[in-house]
């Protein structure tokens, strides 16, 4: 079903006026990926010596736990900037509340990086390293592609329901 506005838009959009520095949209996209990045930073690096390096791993119910938590930062953050975007008059929010809510996958690509330049340094040869930026790569993406969604799945349902409260004569 096609979901349903609970307000009329006009057909003219109205002119948006220059963010001020704290609503710019880089501002907002790197604030956003910060707090679940630090959620998720420690046993990012456990998992990743597990995966990469052979340590065992068995705190499988302390990630479950620490990801829940990252999906709940991650949809408080989303509201929270679509909240700013929207006070500084800026309507646009559709897409830049799904940049926002990947926005982690940033600082894990940075991660992944530094992981691979102080853990990994004993890699010999391309391949080796070719192997691990790809595989880096789908993991980083896929953060990206569903902490996005669930950003603005957030985002879509606080703005319907800020303005189902409105009351428009």
């Amino acid at each position: 079903p096609i979901p349903t506005t609970p307000v009329k838009t006009n057909q003219i959009p109205r002119h948006i006026p220059p963010p001020s520095a704290g609503a710019h949209p880089t501002l907002l996209f790197f604030a956003a990926g910060i707090l679940p990045f630090g959620t998720i930073f420690i046993e990012l690096y456990f998992a990743m010596t597990s995966l990469w390096l052979g340590y065992f791993y068995y705190l499988f119910g302390f990630v479950f736990m620490i990801g829940v938590l990252t999906v709940l930062v991650t949809v408080e953050m989303s509201v929270l900037c679509t909240y700013v975007q929207l006070r500084a008059e800026d309507y646009l929010w559709w897409w830049q509340s799904f940049y926002r809510g990947g926005a982690v996958a940033v600082y894990i690509a940075v991660y992944a990086l530094g992981f691979l330049l102080s853990s990994l340094s004993t890699l010999a040869g391309a391949i080796p390293v070719l192997i691990y930026l790809s595989y880096m790569t789908i993991l980083i993406v896929g953060v990206y592609l569903g902490l996005g969604t669930v950003g603005f799945a957030a985002s879509y349902t606080f703005c319907k329901a800020i303005f189902a409260s409105l009351k428009a004569d």
